[in-house]
């Protein structure tokens, strides 16, 4: 069985945990190892009413870290990873002020983590290994009834090496939406590139998903409700800009039926790719619905680092420039209908391409 599926009997897990000075002897230093973790100065019992509180007050991240360390020791942790969980977990209750844990929010581990690679420059990998002790400390914190819920369980880690994805620049992708010469083609292209939407939500979009204000043009927009193949998908409002209000005020009144695209998933890598042959387009494959959302997201993330480097400008702090830099991230994400608690950054890679070929200061693509 592999270390990682272990899982401890239960009275292997009732660690010395009553609030009260724990009775249980220090251990003998091994000389062949590394220091065991401290003692903890209070003991939760399994089952107690209130594992959040000592009669001293509220429990706090550092007394909680070394009954932590002798559970990872009870399950056979190297020594050296206990060494490593310890110092990171010293280092959070360090930015933390050592706050009660129950006081201690998603926002709190979020601004850790930017803490860690603006003041600190952890590199990816640090920062990697980081989040996990966070986020394994706050799991085990949950499972034993400190709290009820788990503030770490959206915190994401950051990428180590984004794969990168191709996209069209903005000439290129002119000449396609020019090579496109059916209203129901460009209609298509348009709405794809300007909403970063995924072929099946094109697939679903029902007539009336579009709002085309007739008076205020700028308050037209684009409801995505579901996707064509049954899938999960995040239910979002996009902003119409000024080409795709164009283009789907004159093929809105074309349409019949209850399908804003009534056609299929080959159809639509077909006209794509056609359209793209059209426009002479040279790529390592095909122009595909993927690469016109990839195209969506990098220039979103371009407008953003254009923010951001004005900010720079006025003379922003790292650590505001890093808030500034998460804030963004979320917006792309959320305009994309992308989860933010996933095992990776999922704007990372769109900041490396953006960034490239431009000179952002301080190297705002976070590459």
């Amino acid at each position: 069985m592999s270390r990682g599926s272990y899982h401890p009997p239960p009275e292997q897990l009732a660690l010395p945990f009553a609030v009260e000075p724990s009775s249980k002897r220090p251990r003998e230093a091994d000389p062949t190892n590394a220091a065991p973790p401290s003692q903890p100065a209070f003991t939760v019992s399994v089952g107690q009413s209130d594992a959040s509180t000592t009669p001293s007050g509220p429990l706090r991240v550092s007394q909680i870290v070394p009954v932590y360390l002798e559970f990872c020791a009870a399950i056979d942790r190297a020594p050296h990873t206990l060494r490593t969980i310890d110092l990171d977990l010293a280092l959070l209750a360090r930015f933390l002020e050592d706050r009660p844990v129950q006081a201690v929010s998603l926002d709190d581990l979020r601004h850790f983590s930017l803490w860690l690679r603006a003041e600190r420059h952890n590199d990816s990998r640090s920062l990697r290994r980081k989040v996990a002790s966070v986020k394994a400390f706050f799991a085990y914190v949950k499972e034993r009834g400190i709290r009820s819920d788990d503030p770490s369980e959206a915190l994401i880690y950051p990428a180590a090496e984004p794969h990168l994805p191709e996209f069209l620049e903005s000439g290129e992708v002119q000449r396609l939406v020019d090579a496109t010469e059916r209203l129901l083609w460009r209609a298509l292209i348009v709405t794809l590139l300007e909403t970063g939407l995924k072929r099946d939500e094109v697939l679903a979009l029902h007539p009336s998903d579009v709002f085309l204000d007739p008076d205020q043009a700028e308050h037209s927009y684009l409801v995505v409700r579901a996707a064509n193949q049954a899938r999960r998908i995040r239910v979002r409002t996009l902003p119409l800009p000024l080409r795709a209000r164009d283009v789907l005020s004159q093929y809105s009144s074309t349409v019949v039926g209850d399908r804003l695209f009534p056609i299929s998933v080959r159809a639509v890598n077909l006209i794509v790719e056609t359209s793209g042959e059209r426009a002479g387009l040279h790529k390592r494959g095909p122009i595909s619905p993927q690469m016109l959302r990839d195209t969506f997201a990098v220039q979103e993330v371009r407008r953003r680092l254009e923010a951001e480097a004005a900010s720079l400008q006025q003379g922003v702090s790292d650590g505001a420039l890093a808030v500034l830099q998460e804030r963004h991230d979320r917006e792309v994400c959320d305009l994309l209908g992308l989860a933010t608690d996933g095992t990776n950054d999922p704007i990372a890679r769109y900041r490396v391409l953006a960034a490239a070929g431009r000179h952002w200061p301080r190297d705002l693509g976070r590459s």
